[in-house]
């Protein structure tokens, strides 16, 4: 049996809402690190052919200049779209249970509401760019690239 040559690629993006009130914490050496969930809904047509919600709850958390730009311009509510990884975790609970979780490791953040200042018209996720080190900069393409 040959070989097989799998690329190592584990990217997660989804859109949502904040779904739980914001809290900036700090490792015992100092690394900011935000946990929060976001609510992701989905609209299907069931059987009856009647539009459906459902909401997938995703548990998610930042770290270090991500964790201080969302917990510093976002709250409960926001809607954001994430980019990260899926990480798993594994431990043993108090009752000597072993449990496992999944959750998203926030890489990037995008911001896709933002309040109005006094006078302002409501901005968005392209008005205001984040930090340098929060995003690589996107090469510009011309339908020259495009092969068909």
């Amino acid at each position: 049996m040959a070989d097989l040559k799998l690329p190592r690629f584990n990217k997660f993006i989804c859109t949502g809402r904040i779904a739980n009130e914001l809290e900036l914490k700090f490792t015992p050496k100092g690394t900011p690190v935000l946990r929060l969930t976001l609510a992701s809904d989905r609209s299907y047509k069931d059987d009856s052919d009647q539009w459906q919600t459902v909401t997938s709850w995703i548990d998610c958390v930042a770290w270090n200049k991500t964790a201080e730009v969302i917990a510093n311009t976002a709250h409960k509510g926001s809607a954001i779209l994430i980019e990260g990884r899926l990480d798993t975790r594994n431990w043993t609970d108090q009752n000597n249970q072993n449990r496992k979780s999944t959750e998203v490791n926030i890489e990037q953040v995008h911001f896709l509401e933002w309040p109005p200042r006094d006078g302002e018209a409501p901005r968005h996720d392209s008005d205001v760019p984040l930090p340098p080190e929060e995003h690589a900069p996107m090469a510009k393409s011309t339908n020259d690239d495009v092969p068909f």
